[in-house]
């Protein structure tokens, strides 16, 4: 998105919360379910209402609140919120049958809106309010951009509520520290050479960020490593965790990174090859690959070591996800020793220049 003079209006962001699911249960206080083609209303509860919307074969299925066969897609709103299984959200609901065999369940709602899910659910909300502003400016720098990237490749939604894109848990985690670190920042994005940046953000770097070329192997010139002194208060700092050689070995397997029984993982140093044995032949995986396959709650960051022993693999590494950008405990660390939002995205992201668009 390139940025220009003139302001903009305050955009929509549309978050995918499915996980190829066979139905999903919204309740609310005044629901009211919209036909997603032709807008005709299908139905409205007073009170609280509870809906269960199921697939069967191509179109939808309502029941509950409102009850409705054959819809090939349903817009659900509430002005109070809605919770889906169990989970708040502001905005609107759309609903539809997926590529494959769920459901498609996106939440719309207003950007800044948006935002004041996002930073609470990325950031621990009691931390210092220049530490929140800053994530706010990132955490909006990124939703542009993605938006015009999906948009403009016609996919259904920006983003979804997962690490793979902004961790967004809905509504639950908006306070006063929130609103006043979304709003203070309102409209504000990181350019660089009047383009939107790629705001990425992590939670520890362990002392150093790592640049976009060496994680995903594609040159970024505001998105390269910085030192990092302040995020030792992370217990993710360093870690080591053990796993069972025969559940990594199920694992690599599935991920269809290696065929047959694993006997052998070792990596000497953090950015080494790691190198597995295979049938007794040796192969070299990648981290970012083997971090995927294991899980990214469990294998903290692509930077470890790891050694088998006792049918057991040992990982010992420092950090918390792909350490590219803003680190988050770092960013607390800066707050907490007088540095403000400006100062804080300023030292992660290079050479980035700092604008309000609307």
């Amino acid at each position: 998105m390139v940025l220009g003079g003139s302001a903009h209006a305050e955009e929509e962001v549309r978050i995918s919360l499915s996980a190829n699911q066979s139905k999903v249960t919204i309740s609310a206080e005044n629901l009211a379910v919209f036909d997603l083609k032709s807008g005709e209303r299908l139905g409205f509860a007073s009170g609280a209402a509870r809906l269960l919307i199921e697939r069967k074969g191509g179109q939808l299925s309502l029941s509950g609140a409102v009850a409705k066969t054959g819809s090939s897609g349903v817009v659900v709103e509430s002005e109070k919120g809605l919770r889906v299984d169990g989970r708040l959200f502001l905005g609107r609901l759309t609903v539809r049958p997926d590529a494959r065999s769920g459901l498609e369940v996106v939440n719309r709602l207003p950007l800044e809106t948006y935002l004041l899910g996002i930073v609470g659910s990325e950031m621990n909300p009691s931390w210092p309010i220049e530490a929140l502003r800053a994530q706010a400016v990132a955490a909006r720098t990124y939703a542009m951009e993605r938006r015009t990237k999906m948009r403009a490749a016609n996919k259904p939604f920006d983003m979804d509520a997962t690490v793979l894109s902004q961790v967004y848990t809905g509504a639950e985690r908006i306070t006063d520290a929130v609103v006043k670190a979304v709003q203070s920042t309102r409209g504000e994005v990181l350019s660089h050479r009047y383009m939107l940046v790629e705001a990425l953000f992590h939670s520890t770097c362990g002392g150093q960020t790592a640049s976009a070329g060496s994680v995903f192997h594609h040159n970024v010139p505001y998105l390269v490593g910085r030192a990092c002194a302040w995020c030792k208060d992370s217990n993710r700092y360093r870690w080591s965790m053990e796993m069972k050689l025969e559940e990594v070995s199920r694992r690599l397997q599935r991920a269809g990174l290696i065929k047959g029984a694993l006997t052998s993982f070792t990596r000497t140093r953090t950015r080494s090859p790691i190198e597995v044995v295979v049938g007794g032949a040796k192969k070299v995986v990648h981290a970012r690959e083997v971090r995927a396959a294991l899980g990214y709650g469990e294998l903290y960051s692509q930077e470890f070591t790891a050694e088998t022993r006792g049918g057991k693999v040992r990982f010992s590494g420092r950090g918390f996800g792909h350490r590219v950008g803003m680190c988050q405990w770092g960013a607390k660390g800066l707050a907490d020793r007088g540095s403000t939002y400006r100062e804080i995205l300023s030292h992660y992201y290079a050479d980035s220049r700092l604008k309000r668009i609307y």
